[in-house]
């Protein structure tokens, strides 16, 4: 497996976007003007020429008259977005891939150290926010041409494969900008290693409101990459740390990038579907509270099933780091032996083969029975031990799931009538938490909803309400 050196990826971009994946770069004008007798593309050729004398602004007016006489037109909308693009200050693609670098600075607090940081971090509010509102004007157009695109209503001439590049650029960017409040970035909660690309979801905590605007833009780059894994992957190793460029080989890094997307995608589809006031039951990940009302603590896994019986999906999810996924569980221990990571969190292609025990969880008691971590293995081994036992037979809970009872619930089947009721009930216990003003003792908890609140002692409800002063 080939390993990609320092300064390749910079350089591949570079080339990538100079000479452009089809002719259709939209950091580069086209190549090409030829056209039909039709208005619209005569309109399109009139328009090219006006771009390449930098005529912006008029090669704008043709693009969009060729759209207005033929909206299927697809060099039109490709033109029209590079006009665009041109007319709006600091869009360059070189300049937007270098804020994505790592650099240093002098320590702030005088040690005489450099210490680490990336251009988005460093850049002015002002510089940050005429960025976005650039990649926001050409985005209008260019979402515009992806929806045609997608939905078969253009010509094919000019796919949104040929322009993933660049619309990966301008997403990533925007998610970016979207975490600078945090101090964070992107390199933060995204690594990589023999065995794929990885996510680090504790980090998502931080984001508050900007959790789904952030995952809505990741999204969308996650789709260009699928579009054209082999061109995006180029512009995705600027976004990475230098270690997920060093590790993965250039063979495998295409393949590891699109299992990243998927899950990119998963996720937001989660994240735009939910109510607001639920984000928290399903974005604080591995957080060490009840998220959701249920009494456990961490108890699922990110992994697209109930784990606890409660008939949720992914609610009050564990720290990430416990999943062992594989693309295929019968080469779990080959790549052990070898020495590898077996962890990849593309949640649309892998299975959950089991899950590994943290330090963190130590001392952490998930089902409240009185006993943690180790301690307890019902809470870190599946019912049926093996994957594709647990999809044939449709049960994904864990052992101290198969023992919960809860309200509503018969052998974990639910109506839907049953699983609204157990929701509104667990939401009525997840916001009462205020120990100087309980609403919902013990007792009615385990009425209402059952599930972990059955394993409560009197100084286990006490510690409830003290972990969230704690926190």
């Amino acid at each position: 497996m080939r390993k990609i050196s320092q300064g390749k990826w910079m350089w591949s971009a570079a080339i990538a976007l100079s000479m452009g994946f089809a002719g259709c770069n939209l950091f580069h004008p086209t190549g090409s003007n030829d056209a039909d007798s039709d208005d619209a593309a005569a309109l399109t050729l009139e328009g090219y020429q006006e771009f390449q004398k930098a005529n912006y602004d008029a090669a704008r007016a043709f693009f969009n008259k060729a759209i207005r006489a033929d909206s299927g037109h697809s060099e039109a909308w490709i033109g029209l977005c590079k006009s665009v693009l041109n007319t709006q200050e600091g869009l360059n693609a070189f300049e937007l891939i270098s804020y994505a670098r790592k650099t240093e600075k002098d320590d702030e607090k005088g040690t005489g150290k450099k210490v680490a940081t990336y251009g988005f971090l460093e850049m002015d509010d002002a510089k940050a926010d005429s960025i976005s509102r650039g990649i926001d004007s050409v985005m209008i157009y260019l979402n515009k041409f992806v929806d045609r695109d997608t939905t078969g209503k253009t010509d094919k001439k000019v796919r949104f494969s040929d322009i993933a590049d660049s619309y990966t650029i301008l997403q990533l960017t925007k998610a970016a900008l979207r975490i600078r409040a945090t101090n964070q970035q992107i390199t933060s909660m995204v690594s990589a290693d023999n065995s794929g690309m990885q996510m680090n979801l504790s980090s998502l905590n931080e984001l508050g409101d900007s959790l789904k605007p952030f995952l809505s833009d990741m999204a969308a780059a996650a789709e260009a990459i699928k579009a054209s894994p082999e061109s995006a992957a180029e512009i995705i190793k600027a976004y990475l740390p230098d270690s997920t460029r060093e590790e993965l080989g250039d063979d495998f890094y295409a393949d590891a990038t699109v299992g990243l997307a998927n899950t990119v995608i998963q996720l937001n589809e989660r994240a735009q579907t939910i109510d607001d006031d639920r984000t928290s039951v399903f974005f604080d990940f591995g957080n060490v509270l009840d998220d959701d009302g249920d009494g456990c603590i961490d108890e699922e896994i990110l992994d697209n099933y109930d784990n606890d019986g409660d008939g949720e999906v992914d609610e009050d999810v564990r720290d990430n780091r416990v999943v062992v996924l594989v693309k295929n569980p019968k080469n779990l221990m080959e790549l052990l032996d070898q020495g590898k990571d077996a962890s990849t969190y593309d949640l649309t292609k892998a299975q959950v083969d089991s899950l590994k025990l943290i330090e963190k969880y130590e001392p952490i008691d998930l089902d409240m029975n009185g006993k943690s971590g180790s301690e307890d293995p019902d809470e870190w081994h599946y019912v049926y031990r093996d994957p594709n036992e647990r999809d044939e037979k449709e049960n994904h809970l864990l052992k101290f799931g198969n023992k919960l009872s809860y309200t509503y619930a018969v052998n974990f089947k639910y109506t839907d009538k049953d699983l609204e009721k157990l929701i509104e009930n667990k939401e009525k216990i997840r916001l009462d938490t205020d120990i100087n003003n309980i609403k919902y003792d013990l007792k009615k908890r385990q009425e209402l909803v059952g599930g972990c609140w059955n394993n409560y002692t009197e100084d286990d409800f006490k510690q409830w309400f003290e972990r969230r002063n704690a926190k």
